[in-house]
Order: structure tokens, then C-alpha cells, then sequence
């Protein structure tokens, strides 16, 4: 907006603007005095133009982009850590620490038993199941200490782009008096929820049905169900979470359904079988988590798509038979169903 305010530009403006009397030569004091006074002006205009990018959520950024946002209610999501099971030959008291490799977890319940990640991000999530815990201070009878699987996914903070789709959504969808954008809303200041459906009057008038997925778009664990539950109504009609009084919420986790692809495969020399299905595998979690609890998208897993998955990989030439869950056909989820890789039999 302010790009024509330039150095060159505002020193011959005040150079013009100067009477014949004056001397402007470039070794004046009048001409020093311009050029000093064109240089702090230009820099000026250049900083509000920043100034116009930072008070629009589209271009906004970091703190400021956190400050506009917050006028709507939309608080950038911090941190949060990674909650998981875990097998003990006795129970540990609560607040008890344990390490694994370079983290370490904290017991939040001792029966049964959960563990939060001390650190707060996704590394809670990366520990696989099955390894062996380390107390930090003596427990008697202690034998067994053995992580589990993760309950509630740890998330890093939120990243710019979804906290201005968060925005953007508020805007045009806006939430209030406990319209479906509210339990929507409500659900979503959960941590570890990643997506809603929510069914009005599904049981019965002022019932409310809501169903989740994790931040992973897999069905939730029966903690983070409870947790939105507790959080939204935790008395059923009573007005004592979120939701207004005389509504009675329901919140379930969504269904689950295995994917499973088969198909017959020409490659190259520059893979093996097993890459390639490792590949598939995580491709074809990526395609379906855009297809899962999304507006305006129809929850349908393309026979095509998938076939333009498997040409993406290097070093497949060709595939024949493609099948989803036995069918060459396109497989249409139902409206609770969140999908998840099961099986990737290839064979060449």
C-alpha cells in the first residue's frame, strides 16, 4: 500500500519542493538534511505495511497473529503431553517417575495405571509399546514396569495455518445458544480431539450425540472419550460442562474400519515388496485422514486414488486387481466410520 513512499522517491519530492534560492546540491546541508529525513520516512512507510499484514488474521503471524485471533475466543493451542498405559507387577503410587530412553513419565492413576510424558509434544507418542520403564526412586515389590500404548496422542503447539483455519471456521460457521458449531467447538477444546460430527436430537428431543476421532483421525481411547465427556456434560442435563442445562450429550468415539488392500504389482529393481507396501501404507494413512469427519468431503476411498498412491511410489511400474476389502470397487464410509490400515497383501 505504501510501496511508492521510496527513499528515491521522497528525497526528489522535497527536492522539488525546494525554492531556486536554496542550494541542494548533493554536498549541501539542505541536501544532507533531505536525504536523512527520506531515508527514516521510508523506512516508516515500510513499517506500516508490516503493520497492515499484522492486523489481518491471513497474514498475520506469531505473536500478533495470537493477539487477533484472541479476539474471537480462538486461543493458539499450547503443547500437550502424551498420556499412556502402562503393565506393573504392583501398582506405583501416584506422582511416582519413571524413565524411558531419554524421556521420562510421571503416574497420573494408579489403577489403572496412566502415565503423561513429561515432555510436552508428539516425542510422547514415539515410544513403542513394550518398553521397559525405569523408576527414579525405589518402590517396593517393583518388578514389572512396562510402557504402554498411547492413550491420548501428545501434540506439539499449534502450528499458524490451522490456528487461522480454526479462525476461519469460527467465522463462518460461528457457534452460540448450542448449535451444532458449539458442541462442535466444545469437542475441539479438547486436547487430543482432531474431529466432530455431532447429531442433534439423535435420541429424543435436547439429546445431543457427538462423535470424535484423535488428532491422528483414529478412533479415540476410551480416556480422551471421557475427557470430552467430563468436559461437555458430565452430568447429563445438569448444565455442569460446556453445554447448557436441560441438554443431555452423549459423546462416543467413532467407529472403526480396517482397510484392506490387495492388488498384484510390477516393479523395478530399485525396491523390494516389503518398501513398497511399508510405503503404501503410510500413504494410504495420509489420503484417508483427509477423508475422515470432514466438511464438505465425501467420505469415499477411491479405487483410483489409491492406484495413483501406488504409481507414486518409486520403483512400481504397474499394478492389476486392485482391491479394496475384497471388491474393486470404491468403498463408501458411513457417516461414523473412521478408517484405519489394516492389511497390505502385494504380491508381484
Amino acid at each position: 500500500m505504501f510501496e511508492q513512499y521510496t527513499y528515491e522517491a521522497l528525497l526528489e519530492e522535497m527536492l522539488n519542493d525546494t525554492g531556486d534560492e536554496f542550494d541542494i546540491s548533493e554536498t549541501s546541508p539542505l541536501y544532507a538534511s533531505y536525504a536523512k529525513t527520506a531515508a527514516m520516512a521510508a523506512n516508516a512507510y515500510r513499517s506500516l505495511d508490516r503493520v497492515l499484514e499484522l492486523v489481518f488474521v491471513a497474514t498475520s503471524e506469531g505473536d500478533y497473529l495470537k493477539m487477533k485471533t484472541a479476539e474471537m475466543d480462538i486461543v493458539a493451542e499450547s503443547a500437550t503431553p502424551a498420556v499412556r498405559s502402562g503393565t506393573f507387577n504392583v501398582p506405583p503410587p501416584i506422582d511416582s517417575r519413571f524413565s524411558a530412553e531419554e524421556l521420562y513419565f510421571t503416574v497420573i492413576q494408579s489403577d489403572p495405571v496412566l502415565l503423561e510424558c513429561e515432555t510436552a509434544g508428539v516425542i510422547g507418542n514415539t515410544l513403542p509399546a513394550g518398553t521397559v520403564l525405569l523408576p527414579l526412586e525405589t518402590i517396593d515389590g517393583l518388578q514389572t514396569a512396562v510402557l504402554g500404548e498411547v492413550l491420548v496422542l501428545g501434540q506439539d503447539e499449534e502450528d499458524p495455518d490451522a490456528l487461522k483455519l480454526r479462525y476461519e471456521e469460527r467465522i463462518t460457521d460461528p457457534a452460540a445458544s448450542g448449535n451444532n458449531a458449539h458442541y462442535r467447538q466444545w469437542a475441539l477444546e479438547v486436547s487430543g480431539v482432531g474431529a466432530v460430527k455431532v447429531f442433534a436430537n439423535w435420541n429424543g428431543a435436547d439429546t445431543v450425540k457427538v462423535v470424535i476421532v484423535d488428532e491422528d483421525y483414529q478412533p479415540p481411547s476410551a480416556v480422551l472419550v471421557q475427557q470430552a465427556q467430563q468436559y461437555i456434560d458430565p452430568v447429563a442435563g445438569m448444565g455442569e460442562g460446556q453445554a447448557p442445562a436441560s441438554s443431555f450429550v452423549t459423546v462416543e468415539s467413532a467407529t472403526s474400519i480396517s482397510i484392506n488392500v490387495t492388488s498384484t504389482l510390477v516393479l523395478t529393481t530399485a525396491t523390494t515388496l516389503e518398501t513398497v507396501k511399508e510405503t503404501f501404507a503410510a500413504s494410504l494413512k495420509e489420503y484417508m485422514k483427509t477423508l475422515t469427519f470432514r466438511e464438505g468431503v465425501e467420505p469415499i476411498i477411491r479405487l483410483r486414488q489409491l492406484g495413483a498412491l501406488l504409481l507414486n511410489i518409486n520403483g512400481v511400474v504397474d499394478y492389476a486387481g486392485l482391491m479394496i476389502n475384497g471388491l474393486e470397487d470404491n468403498l463408501i464410509l458411513q457417516e461414523v466410520e473412521a478408517p484405519i490400515v489394516g492389511t497390505v497383501d502385494f504380491v508381484v
